[in-house]
């Protein structure tokens, strides 16, 4: 476990590192300053310029002159901490779209911080502090598969949001939280389309270089993640384009489009590849273990597929796992109106079943934002998404030049009317990136190459798909990446294991009756997902409580 903890108390304050120093990650500890960073630094070339001293004294005398605005100008996966002695003040801090992270709660006259909430609850327990289920956290899972804005499913222990930080006063035992980086008031861009164009070209590629000259400073090899989607491609061609070498990763069901798209893709391109396939599904027992790596934040499933991946992986000598994440979403899979529009919950809705619970206290949430992308690069691209980066970095960071904050700014910029069902993100790829439009794109089946294809495809490849080949080929088994149905309806092994694990967890949940009836109502459903779903509930309970 890596990572860091803290613990105040009567003014006095211990913490503990677990993280190796090295690369992007150092201490500092003087009469001073006690300073950690963790992580990866994308951009720490740069801000050294050619300077001729270390990035932990350069990221010291910034932190001199700027404070907590020497946070604003990092670049990457980082978290860490900052305590200045002098003035008996703290500042933890996690990246901006808070893939490494952090935690805490004030107990009493205590504050406890930590990167593992699994570590921070037993921290509590030593000290004879029990934490109670957060209940309406459950259900924000069960509605809509992870748990939304700072919940964890420990009452009163907190995550840390994306581009925030928590300053704490030593002497008055109190903290407050604040941002560094954020999207409220992201005025509307300046400039005609074509002028947008270029610019997303311009800091897709400087995020790109960031990405690749990092193996290149680490002396690694480049490890690209290749799908039949959009993201991926764009991202790896992109590193080709400015002449870096790469290889690809991808993992799905044998035969399915990710396999055959990507696989061509890297054929033409002549691209070292490596597939790992997902048939059979056996992996889907794993229940607990990808419970304790999301920490009980989410739902199982949506990482579950990648930790079986990076297991029987081959390749090992890389550092980063170059990624498309959220790209499709913050170019318009996040905008539901081509207009400002606050929006609404269903685009976070996994399960109505139980909305009526928690919709009250999902419609406070939303009203917090001013437009719908916001609300969602937060809930979906930063709670629910990244789960697969906390997967990948049991072996390596993931990165993603959609994730950078010019590029996040950028693209909440743009107007709707441009974003709405991905047009501007296929004109952008037609003028930057034609190679890209040139294969099929798993999403629609069709090649992305003009706007009409998104809306149309999206139903063509509904009917093709999911009815003639699912339903009356029988061949159910090769219409998703992860057909995780197929897979139960088919194991005896895995129907023995979920139900021996549901009958044998069950009666943790008998102080919380009504949680309890639901768990059962959706494990005696045909379907997987209202399985997992249940069983998830119990798995967290079992991790914590």
């Amino acid at each position: 476990m890596t990572g860091f903890s803290i613990h105040l108390f009567k003014n006095e304050v211990s913490i503990s590192t677990n993280f190796p120093v090295g690369n992007d990650s150092f201490l500092i500890d003087n009469e001073d300053f006690k300073i950690g960073i963790e992580g990866l630094i994308l951009n720490k070339t740069q801000l050294l310029n050619s300077k001729s001293i270390d990035f932990h004294r350069f990221f010291l005398e910034l932190i001199k002159t700027k404070n907590v605005k020497a946070i604003e100008v990092l670049e990457g996966e980082f978290r860490g901490f900052i305590w200045n002695k002098r003035a008996k003040e703290i500042l933890v801090f996690t990246n901006p779209t808070s893939t490494q992270r952090l935690f805490y709660t004030k107990k009493d006259d205590q504050i406890f911080i930590d990167s593992s909430l699994l570590r921070l609850d037993k921290t509590l327990k030593s000290q004879n502090i029990f934490s109670e289920p957060n209940i309406d956290a459950l259900y924000q899972i069960l509605v809509c598969i992870n748990m939304l804005e700072d919940s964890t499913p420990l009452k009163e222990v907190y995550k840390l949001e994306d581009g925030h930080f928590l300053k704490i006063n030593i002497e008055t035992n109190t903290l407050e939280k604040s941002d560094y980086f954020n999207l409220k008031n992201t005025a509307y861009f300046k400039g005609s389309e074509k002028d947008a164009l270029f610019e997303t070209d311009r800091i897709f590629t400087e995020a790109i270089k960031m990405e690749y000259e990092k193996d290149l400073e680490y002396g690694s090899i480049s490890l690209s993640l290749l799908s039949g989607g959009l993201d991926s491609r764009v991202a790896l061609l992109y590193a080709l384009k400015n002449n870096y070498k790469t290889s690809a990763f991808c993992f799905s069901q044998s035969g399915y489009l990710d396999e055959t798209i990507s696989k061509k893709i890297a054929k033409d391109f002549e691209i070292p590849y490596e597939f790992v396939p997902l048939n059979g599904g056996i992996f889907l027992k794993n229940i607990d273990e990808l419970t304790a790596i999301s920490e009980g934040t989410c739902l199982f499933t949506g990482g579950i597929h990648a930790n079986y991946a990076i297991e029987k992986q081959q390749k090992n000598d890389f550092k980063i796992f170059h990624s498309g994440q959220i790209g499709d979403g913050i170019l318009g899979g996040f905008n539901t109106k081509p207009y400002k529009y606050k929006g609404d919950l269903k685009k976070i809705v996994y399960n109505a079943e139980f909305l009526p619970k928690i919709e009250a206290h999902l419609q406070n949430i939303l009203r917090n934002y001013e437009r719908e992308e916001m609300f969602y690069f937060r809930n979906i691209a930063s709670n629910r998404t990244v789960l697969g980066a906390q997967v990948f970095q049991k072996k390596a960071y993931q990165t993603s030049p959609f994730m950078t904050k010019d590029f996040i700014k950028l693209a909440v910029s743009l107007p709707e009317n441009w974003k709405i069902n991905q047009k501007f993100y296929l004109k952008w790829i037609a003028e930057y990136c034609p190679k890209s439009t040139e294969y099929i794109w798993e999403r629609t089946l069709l090649k992305p190459n003009a706007a009409w294809k998104t809306k149309f495809g999206d139903y063509y490849k509904k009917i093709k798909y999911d009815i003639i080949k699912g339903k009356i080929l029988g061949r159910e088994g090769e219409i998703k990446m992860c057909p995780y149905q197929f897979y139960y309806d088919n194991s005896k092994v895995l129907k023995n294991s979920y139900e021996t694990y549901f009958s044998e967890n069950l009666e943790r949940l008998n102080a919380f009756p009504e949680l309890q009836k639901d768990v059962q109502t959706l494990f005696l459903k045909e379907d997987f997902y209202a399985k997992a779903q249940a069983v998830n509930i119990l798995s967290i309970f079992k991790l914590y409580f």
